[in-house]
């Protein structure tokens, strides 16, 4: 075990064979969710009207984000073509980069044990698995937040490299230019924290460090002033300071509603065990290992650790708006925390795991829960995504059992290296499992871009509009994606009018036409279609989402 912990190149092997099948494996898949298809939306109009500047979304200016993610998906568009794979790809290029930068840090502030089971929890755990692939804007934010704590942490800890200070504060600066200001603000606090509780002033006098601030602060002037006044004063001046005060997502509210309303101030603590899964059954070990420490002031790779991790979370605990890609970012802090509990316990051997109860009870409790999933976890997605039961085969089913069932013989008879092999087995089971079958599943009953196709084939004339009723409160950013820039046609019937007046529009559309192919909600078809006299109807397709049913419906 000790040897294979030191060999750099069977480190590498595994990591880019679980790095290509985690974020590329379903790169070419339908658009699916989370702003995928609005970023898409974003960057068609771009390349289409040839405006790199003043964005736009549906014909009205889109000044809510900068432009730089979008220049991203534009230069693989360009060189790719248009489809799903070319705007995926800056993301799942940057998510792979996040896991080498995992590696380095764990190997920079540890041993190179602690940076590949660093890297090794970034590529399998839930939230890098389910978002790091998607063409959305925090796989690359988190590159360049990691990007910049390496370069902070390379110059600080490791004699001769003052240089990287110029490399972080060019890679805060580029996360400020994709996203937000906490991309810079959040790692520069971190540091000089550190620098304050140790009372070292050392960095301040560096010239590296210095020339790295004032290139990142040259490189965002440049950006802003080039972006224009408008964007600076919508984004900059109005947009950011809203955030602060009020939720601009699904959870529309103000400050108040973000701590007490749906997704309270505590919801990242409860969220966090999920989306960190298996993972997180190490945390309240690793941050135990790490606060029992002797003296912190006097372990500062330790110290560095601890608040990274702790200060980030309460940092997007405090923030109003949240969301579980906005946890992106700590994936790199609560990898190399999970790395070093694995350097201490097997590279260093100086601390016994099974003194305290909750190594042991996390583990056990893991144990239990994997066996459970292995049964109950299709019925879950069946009745969430309306995935088949069946989703998961018989051969993966049994070795997730068999592992399960060592790793709790593993707690039973208390021996560790059993026990935490088992978990990185475990977590490669789970990453199995959701790339080649969760994911796929729920693309195949799911997938916008299959509903545009079925549709398709129903009218008269491909070219035709895909039309719906009355309202599409059940449409999400995916699907007039694909309508408006793939199909380029799409239409509504009694938009903004009641179910009477609705069924008048649609009446005449029928006189104009003949026959009418119009997707609506399955309750809209029982209670205002199917019932109404003199039209004669049926469904064509059924297209199940999550807590409704869309119909595509034929109507003379």
């Amino acid at each position: 075990m000790k040897q294979f912990s030191q060999s750099g190149w069977g480190h590498w092997c595994i990591l880019g064979t679980m790095g290509l099948l985690a974020f590329f494996y379903n790169i070419s898949s339908s658009l699916f969710g989370v702003t995928e298809g609005l970023y898409a939306s974003v960057t068609e109009a771009m390349v289409r009207t040839g405006e790199y500047v003043h964005l736009s979304l549906h014909g009205q200016p889109y000044l809510n984000k900068p432009p730089m993610f979008f220049w991203l998906q534009a230069v693989s568009t360009k060189f790719l073509g248009w489809h799903e794979t070319a705007l995926r790809l800056p993301s799942a290029l940057f998510s792979f980069g996040t896991v080498v930068i995992t590696y380095w840090l764990g190997r920079t502030l540890f041993s190179a044990t602690a940076g590949f089971w660093a890297a090794f929890v970034t590529l399998t755990c839930y939230v890098s698995l389910w978002f790091g692939g998607m063409a959305i804007i925090d796989p690359v934010l988190t590159f360049c937040m990691t990007l910049g704590v390496l370069g902070l942490v390379r110059a600080y800890f490791q004699e001769g490299t003052i240089w990287w200070y110029s490399i972080g504060f060019v890679a805060l600066a580029f996360g400020t230019m994709v996203k937000n200001f906490h991309a810079l603000t959040l790692p520069v606090l971190l540091f000089f924290t550190i620098l304050l509780i140790r009372r070292d002033s050392a960095p301040l006098k560096t010239p590296s460090f210095w020339a790295g601030v004032l290139s990142a602060v040259g490189l965002l002037g440049l950006y802003y002033a080039y972006l224009g006044g408008e964007f600076f004063q919508h984004y900059i001046l109005k947009e950011n300071l809203l955030r602060m005060t009020r939720i601009a997502g699904d959870t529309q509210g103000s400050i108040l509603d973000g701590y007490f309303g749906k997704r309270p101030i505590v919801w990242y603590g409860i969220v966090i065990w999920f989306d960190f899964f298996p993972w997180s059954v190490l945390l309240p070990s690793g941050l135990l290992l790490l606060w029992k420490q002797r003296s912190l002031t006097d372990s500062p790779r330790e110290m560095f650790l601890l608040i990274w991790v702790v200060g980030y979370f309460l940092a997007f605990s405090l923030f109003p708006e949240k969301h579980e890609r906005y946890l992106m970012p700590m994936v790199p802090g609560i990898a190399v925390l999970v790395g070093y509990f694995y350097y201490r316990v097997l590279e260093r051997e100086d601390f016994n795991v099974w003194e305290t109860s909750v190594f042991q009870r996390m583990l056990g409790l893991l144990g239990v829960l994997c066996l459970v999933l292995i049964f109950v976890a299709p019925y879950l997605l069946n009745k969430k995504w309306n995935v088949p039961l069946d989703v998961f085969p018989l051969m993966y089913q049994v070795p997730m059992f068999v592992g399960a069932g060592l790793l709790l013989y593993a707690v039973i008879k208390a021996r560790e290296m059993l026990a935490l092999k088992m978990v990185g087995m475990l977590a490669v089971g789970l990453m199995i499992g959701i790339v080649v079958f969760i994911v796929p599943g729920i693309h195949a009953v799911a997938s916008p871009k299959r509903m545009m196709t079925e549709v398709q084939s129903f009218l008269k004339n491909p070219a035709d509009p895909i039309q719906t009723f009355q309202h599409w409160n059940w449409r999400n950013d995916e699907d007039l994606y694909y309508w408006l820039h793939v199909h380029k046609h799409q239409g509504m019937i009694g938009e903004g009018l009641n179910d009477e007046e609705a069924l008048a529009a649609v009446r005449q559309e029928i006189e104009r036409s003949g026959e009418l192919v119009i997707l609506m909600t399955e309750p809209q078809y029982q209670e205002i279609i199917n019932p109404a006299p003199g039209l004669t109807s049926r469904i064509l397709r059924e297209f199940l989402r999550p807590k409704t049913k869309i119909v595509l419906v034929s109507i003379t």
